[in-house]
Parts: structure tokens; sequence; C-alpha cells
């Protein structure tokens, strides 16, 4: 953060020195996580990790009661089995609860890797269409708003929100 606040003083002041007023430097800012959840793109992307993220779920939820089902099984009859098949039936269960847990945690990387892959485009398309406002508006920066990273906003700086929104043909 401290670098890039550095950056951005060096940017003003060479601006500064080669003529520019300081009334011609505009600065904008964004609400890009509202912007972001106004998408149609962003909707269709929220609803196929639920599809996605439910499948996965019942799923899960099948495998864990086929578990319960076979220690129920042989905690009934675990008194009836000779030595060698209570131990096979004991390695059963503990590799049956091995892979629940593997399948836990493929689903989790597979569901965080589909949502990186779809919010790549989103990304992409909102970045264009803030630089596009950035140019039309001829603004020197635009801020996100809600990234945690901007400590003070004048009044001056313009919210660009509702232009970004626009360009997007969103409300």
């Amino acid at each position: 953060m401290k670098r890039v606040t550095i950056t951005a003083l060096i940017s003003v002041l060479l601006l500064f020195a080669s003529g520019i007023n300081a009334q011609d430097l505009k600065f904008g800012h964004a609400n890009v996580q509202e912007i972001m959840q106004a998408m149609p793109e962003f909707k269709e992307m929220q609803k196929q990790m639920e599809t996605e993220y439910s499948q996965l779920e019942n799923q899960l939820a099948t495998m864990q009661e086929d578990y319960k089902t076979m220690e129920q099984d042989y905690m009934q009859n675990a008194k009836n089995l000779n030595a060698v098949d209570r131990q096979q039936k004991e390695q059963q269960l503990m590799q049956t609860s091995q892979k629940i847990q593997g399948f836990y945690q493929s689903t989790q990387q597979k569901l965080s890797q589909k949502q990186q892959q779809l919010q790549q485009p989103i990304m992409e398309k909102l970045r264009a269409a803030i630089e596009q406002v950035g140019e039309e508006g001829g603004f020197i920066y635009i801020f996100a708003e809600n990234s945690g990273a901007t400590v003070y906003q004048s009044d001056q700086s313009v919210n660009v929100t509702p232009l970004v929104k626009k360009k997007l043909g969103i409300n």
C-alpha cells in the first residue's frame, strides 16, 4: 500500500512539474462490489455455483449415509465376526472414511477453481467498463471504494459507480 501511495504521489508531482494545474486533476472512485453484484453475469455465476454446490453436497450426504449404515452394520455384527472378517470390515470403514474426507477436500478445491474461472470474465468486463469511464471522463485515477486501500476520499473525488453501471447497461 505504501508503494502505491508513493507511486501516486510521484505521478501527481510529475504532472504538476509538467504544467498541469491541480484543478485539471480528476480523481474518481467506484463501488466495485456493488457494481459486480448488480451485473446479470454475476447473478448467473451465483446460480451456477449454488447448483454445483448443491450437487456436491448431495453426493457427500449420500457417502456419509452409506458410511453410517456400514458402521451400524459393523457395530451390530462385530461380535459375530471372526478376527479376520472384523479386521476387513474395520479396514473398509477406515478406507470409506478417508474417501469421504478426500472427496470433501477435492470438492472444496473444485468449487474454488470453478468460482475463479466463472468470475474472471466478469472481472474483465467490469475492468474494461471502468477503464472506458476513466478515459471518457478524463480521470487520472479511479479508486476501488471498498478495497480497503483508500484512506481518504475528498468531496472532489467523483463517484463513478453510476457511470460504470450505465456503461454495463445495469441499474
